[in-house]
């Protein structure tokens, strides 16, 4: 079997450089490069147009580097403060709103006071909900009001004719007992 032939690891450069070489590393790290031609990177390797964009690559990368690492901390602690306060705020917005819409459900499904902490949700339309659910499902074991409070109480029979600041009239044992036996 033919051992396979490689070609040489480094080919002699047979091209010309490019007509316009992209600017060395010396221009002024705080000021943007400029845009330059796209590189074409058909034909043979060039070793000196490789090491100058390999050059410009890294004067640009020091230069981001740079612009990453001068005043933006302070920018960035005034930023967190200020998006931790608008948060915090917007919490309490939350639950502000939250509380107000519980409130209004409860009062409009009529819950009493001692199933309140059963009413849950995060929206006003799930707060609605389960406070109508608390009301239905627990108004079967509370009392209906009716008109009789009391069932068993004795009702007063009041007699027209008689005023509270009357004389009593005297109690007689011989009357009351003829009345019970219906004499």
């Amino acid at each position: 079997m033919p051992e396979p032939v490689t070609p040489p690891a480094d080919p002699a450069p047979t091209g010309t450089p490019p007509a316009d070489p992209a600017p060395s590393g010396g221009a002024d790290p705080g000021t943007p490069p400029a845009p330059s031609a796209p590189v074409n990177l058909d034909g043979p390797y060039d070793e000196a147009r490789g090491t100058r964009l390999i050059a410009n690559l890294r004067a640009e990368l020091a230069a981001e580097k740079a612009k990453r690492q001068t005043g933006e901390p302070a920018d960035v602690a005034a930023m967190k403060a200020q998006l931790d306060a608008i948060t915090a705020e917007l919490a309490k917005t939350r639950t502000d709103a939250i509380e107000a819409a519980k409130k209004a459900a409860i009062a409009e499904a009529k819950v009493p006071a001692h199933l309140a902490s059963y009413v849950t949700g995060a929206t006003a339309e799930e707060i609605a909900a389960s406070a109508a659910k608390v009301a239905a499902d627990f108004a079967a074991g509370l009392p209906t009001a009716s008109a009789d409070p009391l069932p068993g109480k004795p009702k007063p029979q009041l007699t027209p004719g008689t005023a509270p600041n009357d004389a009593p009239t005297a109690f007689d044992p011989v009357a009351t007992a003829k009345a019970a036996r219906g004499f």
